[in-house]
């Protein structure tokens, strides 16, 4: 028994004044002797007893009365209950932080190995009959069970289960998600639960001040829910990792070198010196080199790989140092071809080299061709003049580019070539009839065309020209550019450019000029995808093919196209995945191979020309192998790393996390014991004041009945 508010039970001492009354009137009764008396001493001496009786219980009748009223306002709660079927359950929602960080081992065990056995204690103290659901937060937030469960023993096995390491933790979208279940509890005691390591790089911006509303919806919600930061203090903050690897390529011709360029970031104070780090391909060791890492600084090293056999390979990063292997290593993937068929398709023949878009086209797809090195292109080119333009033309082509075109005379060809999955770049130029481009091929969005064209724009006569803005770029094609010494995409100035419209649906701008309007916008059409670029490819309205950054850049858009089913060499662990395979693949059943040497069977289904694989979500850093199970050739080949933002493992101090949920309106505890002590505090059982309150109101009743009854006597 507890009560909700204890004070109040001091007020049960105000039975005291019925019981002084009757004493003190007890005291002033004078007797007076009366001779006929002794007439009536029979007949007194039956109704005595009775009259002592009920004198006896109306006074502690009276007694009774103040202690049970203040027994009400003190809301007592019969914790005891809570062992009974039915009587106080609750349902609880834990917002589990899965991320790569909480794996981190530091002197008393990984966060996540201690998240799990504390939740397994948590659950056996809630009473029977409640329900737990579990909302993992790291990566893209996800449910443990298909719906809550009132087994409470099948949540720590599903933990067991678990094997992905996911990405940083999305807050404020695993609240929604987590609030969501909350309002469909059934219970009326509700909780959620948030167990972390409060990583800082995941929740530094709401220490800071920024807003949850994702939290304050929950906390608006009616029985408003209990809401506990279980906090598992990670005492690990030195760590070195790879950061990042940018591929010079990630489509390459036989025995091109590919480039690799490796930032290795060191997130504590310890200097790390003469650090091995080894170049892989295809599982084999290559090289190794040897590095040092300034404390809390960074070191970057380039180095290349050219391989020899036609097929998907996978090139490795690996690193020699500390106990946090996961982040020591970093896979992607590059698509070995013999040739990559591109069309390129001019307005009209220029007169002098290098005069025309497509000159500086063909020149920055084929450069060794153009200087008759003695290396091979991956890129072969096809030119054509638009007016000589025949559908025979489009055979065997994975790219089309339009150079100055003033308006396409075989729109049809084009709209089939793009949407069975070919790839489309357009530089309009000041030829094109852009009332036609929109018109024919953009078509309010059902064309082909990336984006509508609003109108011709110029930088100011004596001003200064427009440039790429400074932005980091997350386009797999222009990734490589993040790092100055690809070549600065920012050195270009642009003096005229079209207006490209990005708000439709599906625009994707990639890069944008210091004016806030897209240099390059893409959209997905049909199985393919379509690029438009804001300028020329030729010198008249810009520099950029002067640039040393044009011949990269064009191989890399021009590969990105011509591999669609692919969007990057490498992705996050943790991410569901899905495989496009080349069309003409029968729907059969593929077997993916994981970097434990695993092997999971997946049924392929066909989408149109496509057949797609899905398969679980990827639990493991490395590369993936996917190949159909009854046949031969070389497989798939997919990589897979940890997301570099969880690598800073450096987590909010304990008064910041009391701090933050003192503004969330949470409580915080560091232990199991912590939180059983504040579950207590909680109006967590069942309550008696309803009970009490139904036993004062029948006492006052009885008590009126009974003076009433002694009055009369």
């Amino acid at each position: 028994m507890t009560f909700l508010n204890g004070m109040l039970v001091a007020g049960a001492a105000a039975f005291l004044i019925p019981l002084l009354i009757h004493l003190l009137n007890r005291r002033k009764v004078n007797v007076v002797r009366w001779g006929p008396m002794h007439l009536l001493a029979e007949v007194l001496k039956q109704k005595k007893r009775r009259l002592q009786l009920e004198q006896w219980l109306l006074l502690l009748l009276r007694i009774a009365i103040p202690i049970i009223l203040a027994l009400c306002l003190a809301r007592p709660v019969m914790s005891a209950l809570r062992a009974l079927p039915g009587m106080g359950k609750t349902s609880m929602v834990v917002l589990l932080d899965d991320s790569f960080s909480m794996r981190a081992a530091g002197e008393g065990g990984a966060a996540w190995d201690r998240a799990k056995a504390a939740l397994a204690e948590v659950f056996t103290g809630l009473p029977r009959g409640s329900d737990v659901q579990v909302v993992l937060a790291g990566g893209a937030g996800r449910l443990l069970l298909e719906d809550r469960t009132a087994s409470l023993e099948l949540v720590p096995a599903a933990l067991d289960k678990l094997g992905a390491m996911a990405g940083p933790v999305n807050v404020d979208d695993s609240l929604k998600l987590a609030g969501a279940v909350l309002a469909k509890s059934p219970n009326g005691a509700r909780e959620l639960v948030v167990v972390s390591d409060f990583q800082g790089a995941d929740w530094r911006p709401f220490v800071d001040g920024a807003a949850l509303p994702a939290l304050e919806a929950i906390q608006t919600q009616e029985p408003q829910p209990a809401v506990s930061f279980f906090r598992l203090a990670n005492e690990v903050e030195e760590n070195l990792a790879i950061a990042s690897v940018e591929l010079s390529a990630t489509v390459a011709a036989e025995s091109q070198p590919v480039g690799l360029r490796v930032r290795v970031k060191n997130h504590g104070k310890r200097l790390w010196q003469d650090v091995a780090v080894h170049l892989e391909a295809d599982g084999a060791r290559l090289r190794t080199t040897r590095i040092t890492v300034p404390g809390e600084g960074e070191t970057m090293l380039g180095l290349t790989h050219a391989f020899d056999k036609i097929g998907d390979h996978s090139l490795t990063v690996r690193l020699d140092g500390d106990g946090v292997l996961e982040d020591n290593m970093w896979s992607g993937i590059v698509k070995v071809r013999n040739q990559v068929n591109v069309l390129v398709v001019e307005g009209e023949t220029s007169q002098m080299p290098l005069e025309g878009a497509a000159d500086f086209v063909e020149l920055a797809l084929a450069p060794h061709l153009a200087v008759a090195a003695g290396m091979k292109d991956l890129v072969v080119t096809t030119k054509v003049e638009m007016r000589r333009l025949r559908d025979q033309d489009f055979k065997g082509k994975e790219v089309v580019i339009l150079c100055d075109v003033e308006r396409l005379n075989r729109v049809s060809d084009v709209e089939k070539f793009v949407n069975e999955g070919g790839g489309l770049l357009v530089f309009a130029g000041p030829k094109a009839d852009i009332k036609r481009y929109n018109t024919e091929l953009w078509k309010r969005g059902a064309g082909v065309l990336a984006a509508e064209i609003k109108g011709l724009d110029h930088a100011s006569a004596g001003g200064s020209a427009a440039r790429a803005g400074v932005q980091r770029f997350t386009h797999p094609a222009l990734t490589y550019f993040n790092d100055p010494r690809a070549g600065k995409l920012g050195d270009a100035e642009f003096r005229t450019w079209w207006t490209l419209d990005a708000s439709a649906e599906g625009v994707r701008p990639l890069a944008m000029l210091d004016r806030g309007v897209p240099l390059l916008v893409e959209r997905s059409v049909g199985k393919g995808r379509s690029i438009l670029f804001a300028s020329t490819a030729n010198a008249e309205w810009n520099n950029l093919p002067l640039q040393l950054v044009w011949v990269p850049m064009m191989q890399r858009l021009v590969s990105h196209l011509a591999t669609r089913g692919t969007e990057s060499s490498a992705t996050s662990v943790g991410e569901p995945v899905r495989f496009n395979l080349e069309e003409g693949i029968g729907t059969e059943v593929f077997a993916l191979t994981t970097p434990a040497g695993e092997v999971e069977e997946l049924a392929a289904r066909k989408e149109g020309g496509i057949t797609t694989v899905e398969s679980r979500r990827t639990e493991q850093p490395g590369v993936y192998e996917l190949q159909p199970k009854t046949g031969s050739g070389d497989p798939r080949k997919f990589a897979f790393n940890v997301d570099p933002a969880e690598s800073a493992l450096k987590a909010l101090t304990g008064s910041e996390v009391s701090a933050l949920a003192t503004r969330l309106g949470a409580d915080v505890v560091e232990s199991v014991t912590a939180y059983q002590k504040l579950d207590r505090t909680r109006r967590f059982g069942s309550e008696l004041w309803q009970i009490a309150l139904v036993l004062l109101l029948l006492f006052l009743f009885v008590e009126v009945l009974l003076e009433q009854r002694i009055s009369r006597a």
